[in-house]
């Protein structure tokens, strides 16, 4: 007869300990393994699709100015939440056509003379709506001309860059895109910041179907280049940083976060010639809600 020793209860404990472990490495290795995959990432969501998204911004502004050798400063803040919805209408291989409608607009200015062009500017958005063209790196083109589209619903999606890389990326690879933010009623490069802006795919989740990427970026403006205006000369140096998570699964993005940061200074280059130095905070975030 076989006698009982002490490690003998230990030992289907063990075993379940060990299969537990092994469970765990394997599935680390599948995650590691898909990490290490090449993909790419497009845009390119599905026809019917409805995206519900909500849409905040915070923009605060510092200005000083010298005015008989005393330094005056003013400030300004706008508040903004947008509400809107993006029916999918078809798609081919160059990218997707979609129907943004806003549905509401809420904003709230703070500073001198703030109230009436907040108004203005939030009657002048709400229940619009705008027929776009969105490649596949992301970048959008505002469709026909229509009544419908004020300039500041024109300026609301046309002003869309690319962001998406041209080739597979992996984990941790990174990419560049330049962008050019126009500062006067002219749209050309002179009348610019130039934004270059660098992505880096951070993660996938666990299934691969979400994409986690952060951004950094610089601003710049020569105060040498073209006149914004008759009379003003505009110089500005920036960052921006920020995450953003791509649903991969339905080819759009779902959620971002996006901080700003500007130094400009503006110059007045007729008597009585001035400089303002100009101080802009800038934050966004976004969240949308896919609905096959």
């Amino acid at each position: 007869m076989m006698i009982p020793t002490r490690s003998e209860p230990a030992l289907p404990r063990r075993l379940a300990g060990a299969l537990v472990v092994a469970a765990v490495l394997i599935a680390g290795a599948s995650s590691l393994a898909r990490a290490q995959q090449p993909i790419m990432l497009r845009i390119q969501p599905h026809v019917g699709d409805t995206m519900y998204t909500r849409f905040e911004q915070s923009v605060e502004m510092i200005g000083t100015r010298n005015v008989h050798l005393v330094d005056t400063t003013m400030t300004s803040r706008m508040d903004i939440v947008i509400l809107s919805h993006s029916l999918v209408q078809s798609s081919d291989g160059h990218g997707t056509t979609i129907l943004a409608v806003t549905d509401s607009v809420a904003m709230e200015g703070h500073g001198t003379g703030a109230a009436a062009p907040t108004e203005t500017l939030r009657r002048a958005m709400q229940g619009r709506q705008a027929q776009l063209h969105i490649a596949r790196d992301g970048s959008a083109e505002l469709l026909g001309a229509s009544d419908n589209v004020t300039p500041e619903v024109e300026a609301l999606y046309s002003g869309m860059p690319a962001t998406l890389p041209e080739r597979l990326v992996s984990v941790h690879s990174t990419w560049e895109r330049t962008a050019f933010i126009p500062v006067s009623l002219e749209s050309d490069s002179a009348h610019s910041a130039r934004v270059r802006t660098t992505y880096r795919l951070d993660s996938l989740s666990s299934n691969g179907q979400l994409a986690y990427i952060s951004i950094h970026g610089t601003i710049s403006r020569d105060s040498a280049a073209a006149l914004v205006s008759e009379s003003l000369r505009v110089g500005s140096t920036g960052t921006v940083t920020g995450r953003m998570t791509m649903d991969r699964k339905h080819g759009w993005w779902i959620e971002s976060h996006i901080a700003i940061e500007i130094k400009s200074m503006v110059t007045r280059i007729i008597e009585p010639v001035s400089t303002m130095q100009v101080q802009t905070h800038i934050v966004q975030s976004m969240q949308t809600r896919i609905a096959p």
